[in-house]
């Protein structure tokens, strides 16, 4: 990685207002989706807060979060993904993730980052379109969600909403 594009890398992550996918930022330097990749790879090692997204990759900015969050625990069946997502964007959720509780490997975490419809259509045109098999295939339908909201009483709104789907498993 040359050093100047190390530092113009860094600076369109820093400065992107949305994820940027590896095609773009390859098109963008001249160079293959597998140098991007790589490229990542190396700022990340250096320490770089890069996340990787359906959607393309995020510069992390560390700041104070004013949301509060809470972690769901569900269960539901692949077909119900779509109506369990927009009960949690409708209700004034953000998802962060989706995470299983794998009794070999552990936890096992992907970054979703669904703030509203549009994200949570475009996830399941994603599903669609591809050969999906969810995480939670692997704890028989048990997975986790963070979610982020401004307030407390939309996590209750969204939790009310999940559980009168059916959805919320209570231990």
């Amino acid at each position: 990685m040359t050093k100047d594009r190390k530092h113009a890398l860094l600076q369109l992550l820093r400065e992107a207002s949305k994820a940027l996918n590896g095609q773009s930022l390859a098109e963008h330097f001249h160079v293959t989706r597998q140098v991007i990749v790589q490229d990542i790879a190396i700022l990340r090692a250096d320490g770089a807060p890069i996340l990787s997204t359906n959607r393309g990759y995020i510069y992390k900015q560390i700041e104070t979060n004013p949301y509060v969050h809470k972690l769901f625990k569900v269960k539901h069946e692949v077909e119900e993904i779509g109506q369990e997502l927009f009960a949690i964007v409708d209700n004034g959720g953000r998802v962060q993730n989706t995470l299983i509780d794998h009794p070999v490997y552990g936890e096992i975490e992907t970054l979703l980052k669904l703030s509203c419809r549009r994200d949570v259509q475009h996830f399941l045109e994603q599903v669609e379109h591809s050969d999906f098999r969810p995480l939670s295939e692997l704890t028989d339908g048990i997975h986790y969600h963070l979610v982020e909201a401004e307030t407390q009483q939309d996590l209750h709104y969204i939790e009310e909403a999940l559980d009168q789907l059916g959805y919320l498993v209570k231990d």
